[in-house]
């Protein structure tokens, strides 16, 4: 038996005030602390953590861009 569960990233969003566009930065201590809770309660359930990926988003805005990472999938498999 498999389980996944989703992680959202928490994030800081401003404007640059002389070129009108739009930054974030992702909130990583936040990030990882979240993961570390998910993954010990797979643990506790019996579960067996294989796989943590990133799921990115981003934008294109006047000629530049960026991505960042939008949130994590923790895929885990039940211990026999």
């Amino acid at each position: 038996m498999y389980k996944s569960i989703v992680v959202h990233t928490r994030s800081t969003y401003w404007t640059h005030k002389d070129t009108n566009e739009e930054y974030s930065v992702v909130d990583s201590d936040d990030l990882a602390q979240e993961i570390e809770i998910q993954c010990n309660s797979l643990a506790k359930e019996g579960y067996e953590i294989f796989s943590i990926n990133p799921i990115t988003s981003g934008s294109l805005a006047n000629g530049s861009g960026y991505i960042n990472t939008e949130s994590v999938i923790i895929t885990a498999r039940k211990r026999k």
